[in-house]
């Protein structure tokens, strides 16, 4: 082993915003094991983000880990090094300081704080006010090569501080400078070219080999061996592991958490006295609790909870029925058969987590709470790592190289979702790029891409996590402030002002992996969605809809809705896949909507198959006969995670906490020989047990389907129960449910698919009006009214003052002069047609005339009373024509985003007669068949097939109804290139028909454009030709 440690050490995770590090932790801990060393430091551009992440990979490779992070601000650098837990949080202390406060000065930080730290500096204006003003125990001159080092050794000498060689090493690889400056480039917005020296680190500054070292420090030997001595007494770094729960203040916490679920149990079941099975439930989870010391925990979320009116728990917490009676979910998982193990058991080791659904326009709110009550430190958003994926390093590359920013858009919205090779490959041989010339800079552009994927890019936000402490978070990590702040409610900051989002800097995993339990607060949109539908039903008929006492499921039309799969809107059954599931399986029970939508994801088709076909009556064998029991209500099929747990406690005799750990192994980011070890584990426990190698072997197999992500029942059960309050809403108050579902803007598909949807379910879609729009959608009757917030071009104070004043407007004049409205925001309206209903007999054009000629100085927000008005309001317009429809629909689709006053198929309709397609009503009369159908794409998903061949299923909607389609991959290598814009498209294809469901294997596919051209049939484009009528891209995923 060498006499040398790198102790001043960036990876990638000195973020583009500040660094940018060139490699990822795994090849500096390769290359440092290759050049003979025994322990690394991680010492990263103000932050420890990579510090969860080297504890594990720094175990892969045998080394000891150092940690510490770089401090820099323009006058001053230092490398901070945690001897000890309270060097880690004086480091944490000053990394917060450094991202938090405007006037930061790294020597005022230290002087005041540097208990437990070891510092090293080669800039000696800093060393030597630390010494003065806080002596010079554990300070360090850092010696570095190149200019400055004979200074700062001189100083050292004088003050008697030893030195410590280092190579400030921003790369692990000669080579890897390359990709350091590339990096740099993306960073500063600039070309290779145009990327300022002073930008770069030096090229030597790679992870240099100790003998290396030892010739650049031919004199100082002592300074190459204090890097040795100094790592084995840095002993300071990230939590252990140890769980960190909350404190609820107040009451002690297990009995004030029996006496609230008691009380909660009495509500829920109704019963003053309970019954044993009840009893005995809460029990056994109170000992794991009261064992695990989660009561605090549980009171906290609680807490949060009981301040949000409106909210959904779900996750392994819906498992548990203490959460159940203190209303934080709303699933019996004694009526369910949910196991509180797969939230809480005596064997696991890692924290779990409350996830917990709340209106997206809610959240913030919770938020807002959890920061007030928990303040001075102890509560803060969980961090975000993003990453380089291949789209963002190929755009970014591109870039820098110069490429014009419409080629690049023209190539990366191309590339595949679901592909996972190398971007060379991709490019050089996916049918997605045949009909593009990708010669020149490409080739190495995309190789140079494919070097980024999956380094640290940024931070951003976790979409919910949030984690409380008990003392101050900065024991235990560095803070700082987020982007995002959120709008104050109450208190100080209220009426208007805004609050800081504190984030720490761990993602999830190491959030979980370093003890801190992380309590999800997310939005949801159908959450919303149920909340304004509700309401309107109360505001328009008179009826209140309570849920603890209408029952959806008993509900015969709700009923329909989902073993008809007509669930377009309803919350987490309406994806293309889902609608499809449920129209094969007539599932219209609480019991089969959970297992649907449980069954599907990665990997489990064949699964969905067995599945269906034993649901239908086909006989069928459990895998192995102790899987009767376990699998009886599945079919014989694993569904749940808990399943996962269940057959490998039944089959291979683990115990819960060693099942638990092959369900975390397949679905948490772990490294593979983990799971192998755990296979090892499974497939021995059950040879010794007599079960046959094929038997073995078929049921891992179902085991790994669950690779990537899955659902535990008690997540899927509790959204199953908000779907069936939105299947509810939808059958029964149809324009109040499709109105809340576009004024949330929540669902998976694009406005004008909603719409669509709307019209075929008999509402009359009525455009914008200045009288009697809203700002958000509005459903009454069998009416659908547009809101004006759907008006893209509206300016948020116009629409703001716009409904502000209710009375009916009865001109433009009056509409101008009383809302204050800016000439823009009037075009809009006009161009809209909502001005319409006050235009008193003149045309669109004339009210645009009026608006550029007599009201454009009007300033905006100053407003005149009705009676104001002087002769240039109300001059005459000229005799100007109505806009002509083409004109009008142009204009529709420009403010909205897309068509509303018809389906865009109806444009082509003189087309369509010399085409006749067959209309997706009448598919199921031609089962078997091939046919020649026409519509829109309104979403795509790019899949894979058992061969790695892609392929894809894609919707269209031809106005009539949807066309779910198949293009298998031979059909696909020839027809991607033309799935770039949502349409016409004219389709070609067999009928398929699968236990009711009805789909078109596609054989050809073409724009129905160019099918008019060749055939010299009549064609009128879509307004905006080329434009995207639906409002969104072609290929959303799943």
């Amino acid at each position: 082993m060498t006499d040398f440690v790198h102790l001043h050490v960036h990876s990638a995770y000195s973020l583009l915003n500040g660094g940018p590090g060139a490699s990822s932790l795994e090849a500096l801990a390769a290359a440092a094991v290759e050049r003979g060393m025994a322990a690394l430091a991680l010492t990263d551009l103000n932050g420890v983000y990579g510090a969860m992440d080297f504890r594990r990979v720094a175990a892969a490779y045998g080394l000891r880990p150092v940690y510490g992070a770089s401090l820099e601000t323009p006058t001053e650098h230092a490398v901070l090094l945690p001897l000890d837990a309270a060097g880690w949080a004086s480091l944490c202390r000053a990394v917060t300081a450094r991202h938090g406060e405007d006037n930061f000065a790294i020597s005022r930080q230290l002087s005041a704080d540097r208990t437990g730290l070891a510092i090293l500096s080669s800039d000696i204006t800093l060393l030597d006010r630390l010494a003065r003003e806080s002596g010079t125990e554990h300070l360090y001159v850092e010696l570095v090569p190149g200019r400055g080092r004979e200074a700062a050794r001189a100083f050292a000498g004088r003050h008697g501080l030893p030195p410590v060689a280092t190579n400030a090493v921003w790369f692990a690889h000669p080579q890897d400078h390359a990709r350091h400056r590339l990096l740099a480039a993306i960073s500063h917005n600039a070309t290779l070219s145009t990327l300022p020296a002073d930008a770069l680190a030096p090229r030597d500054a790679w992870l240099k080999p100790g003998p290396e070292m030892a010739r650049l420090f031919p004199d100082c030997p002592e300074a190459l061996r204090n890097t040795v001595d100094l790592a084995e007494r840095c002993g300071g770094g990230p939590p252990d592991g140890r769980v960190i729960l909350p404190a609820f203040a107040g009451a002690e916490a297990l009995a004030k958490l029996r006496e609230l679920t008691v009380l909660g149990a009495r509500r829920r079941y109704g019963a003053e006295i309970l019954s044993p099975v009840v009893s005995e439930r809460i029990e056994h989870e109170l000992a794991v609790i009261a064992a695990k010391h989660y009561a605090d925990y549980f009171l906290v979320v609680w807490d949060v909870v009981t301040h949000a009116p409106t909210h959904c728990g779900r996750g392994s917490v819906a498992n548990s029925i203490v959460s159940y009676c203190l209303g934080l979910t709303h699933v019996d998982p004694l009526a369910q058969g949910l196991v509180f193990e797969r939230f809480l058991n005596p064997g696991r080791r890692d924290p779990p987590d409350a996830d917990l659904d709340f209106p997206w326009d809610e959240r913030d709110r919770a938020l807002e709470y959890v920061f007030r009550k928990y303040a001075a430190g102890r509560a803060a958003m969980v961090a975000n790592h993003v990453t380089f994926q291949r789209k963002a390093a190929l755009r970014e590359v591109a870039k820098v190289y110069g490429r014009p920013a419409t080629e690049i858009t023209a190539l990366t919205k191309r590339l595949p979702w679901a592909d996972g090779g190398p971007l060379p490959a991709l490019l050089a041989t996916h049918p997605n790029f045949r009909s593009l010339a990708l010669g020149g800079p490409w080739p190495e552009i995309a190789s140079l891409a494919e070097s980024l994927v999956g380094l640290p890019r940024n931070l951003s936000l976790h979409p919910g996590g949030v984690v409380i402490v008990p003392d101050a978070l900065t024991n235990y990590v560095p803070v700082e402030p987020a982007a995002k702040r959120i709008d104050a409610t109450d208190g100080p900051g209220a009426g208007g002002g805004t609050l800081p989002v504190p984030t720490i800097q761990f993602e999830k995993d190491g959030t979980e992996d370093a003890g801190l339990v992380k309590i999800d607060l997310l939005g949801n949109r159908s959450l919303a969605v149920i909340r304004d539908a509700i309401a309107a039903v109360r505001e328009h008929e008179g009826v209140t809809i309570d849920y603890t006492s209408c029952d959806p499921e008993a509900d015969e039309p709700t009923r329909q809705v989902f073993r008809t799969g007509n669930t377009m809107g309803v919350f987490y059954t309406e994806s293309p896949a889902s609608r499809l599931l449920c129209q094969k399986s007539r599932a219209d029970t609480f019991d089969l909507l959970v297992l649907n939508t449980s069954i599907i994801r990665p990997a489990s088709n064949r699964y969905i198959n067995t599945y269906l076909a034993r649901l239908h009556g086909a006989p069928y064998e459990p895998p192995h006969p102790v899987l009767r029991d376990v699998l009886a209500e599945t079919f014989g099929v694993m569904v749940y995670q808990e399943d996962v747990v269940n057959v490998c406690v039944a089959l291979a005799g683990m115990d819960v906490a060693e099942a638990d750990g092959v369900r975390k192994a397949l679905t948490k980011k772990r490294p593979l020989k983990e799971l192998r070890g755990y296979e090892a584990q499974f497939r021995a426990g059950a040879a010794a047990r007599g079960v046959a190698p094929k038997v073995i072997d078929d049921v891992w197999d179902m085991i790994l389907s669950f690779s990537g992500y899955s659902f535990c029942k008690g997540h899927s059960a509790s959204y199953i129960q908000v779907a069936l309050q939105s299947g509810y809403l939808r059958a029964h108050y149809p324009a109040e449910f499709m109105a809340a579902v576009l004024s949330n803007e929540g669902g998976y598909y694009a406005p004008f698919v909603y719409i669509a949807e709307a019209r075929r379910m008999g509402l009359a879609i009525l455009p914008p009006d200045v009288n009697a729009s809203e700002a958000h959608y509005t459903g009454r009757g069998r009416e659908l009214r547009i809101g004006l917030q759907a008006l893209k071009r509206l300016s948020a104070d116009g629409l703001a003052r716009l409904v502000a004043e209710r009375r009916p407007y009865g001109s433009l004049e009056e509409l101008r002069w009383r809302a204050g409205l800016a000439p823009g925001d009037l075009r809009v309206l006009i161009q809209s047609g909502a001005c319409d209903g006050i235009a008193q007999g003149r045309t669109r054009p004339q009210l645009m005339w009026l608006v550029d000629a007599t009201l454009g100085g009007h300033r905006p927000g100053v407003s005149r009373s009705q009676g104001a008005l002087d002769l240039a309001d109300t001059a005459p317009a000229p005799p100007l024509a109505e806009y002509d429809a083409d004109r009008q629909l142009r204009d529709e689709y420009t403010v909205l985003g897309y068509l509303a006053s018809r389906h865009p198929m109806a444009l082509f309709a003189d087309t369509l007669r010399a085409v006749r397609p067959v209309p997706a009503p009448r598919l199921p009369d031609h089962v078997g068949k091939l046919v020649t159908c026409a519509g829109m794409l309104t979403t795509a998903k790019p899949v894979h097939t058992i061969r790695d061949e892609p392929m894809e299923f894609v919707t269209f909607d031809d106005g009539a109804g949807l066309i779910e389609t198949v293009i298998f991959p031979d059909v696909y290598r020839r027809v991607v290139p033309l799935l770039f814009g949502t349409g016409p498209y004219l389709l070609r294809g067999r009928v398929e028909e699968s236990y009711g469901a009805i789909t078109l294997t596609v054989t050809g596919l073409e724009r129905l454009e160019r099918y008019a051209q060749r055939r010299g049939l009549p064609w009128l484009p879509a307004p905006d030709e080329g434009a995207n009528l639906l409002g969104h891209g072609p290929s959303t995923p799943a």
